[in-house]
């Protein structure tokens, strides 16, 4: 099975982020996103974009190995690609 890596937001620190600011969506708003946005970065259902990453690194006094958390994680392929080619 094949691995990626990837960057996604470090559980504790979201968690301790959204108790300082009172609630999930002051903690949204600060950073410049939705809500969902958010929720979906707490249940670890999406991978930190350079927007995120920028607003949250932005917005906090925090560093990028505080807040982030760079994963290695299996991938499975779903789909095959096929290209086709004139045969002569």
């Amino acid at each position: 099975m094949q691995t990626v890596n990837t960057v996604r937001v470090n559980r504790d620190w979201l968690d301790s982020a959204i108790k300082r600011e009172g609630t999930l969506e002051r903690f949204a708003s600060k950073v410049g996103v939705t809500k969902s946005t958010v929720s979906r970065h707490a249940r670890r259902q999406a991978e930190a974009s350079p927007r995120f990453i920028g607003a949250v690194l932005a917005h906090y006094p925090v560093s990028f190995q505080e807040a982030f958390d760079v994963t290695e994680e299996k991938v499975q392929v779903r789909r095959a690609r096929m290209v086709k080619t004139i045969a002569a």
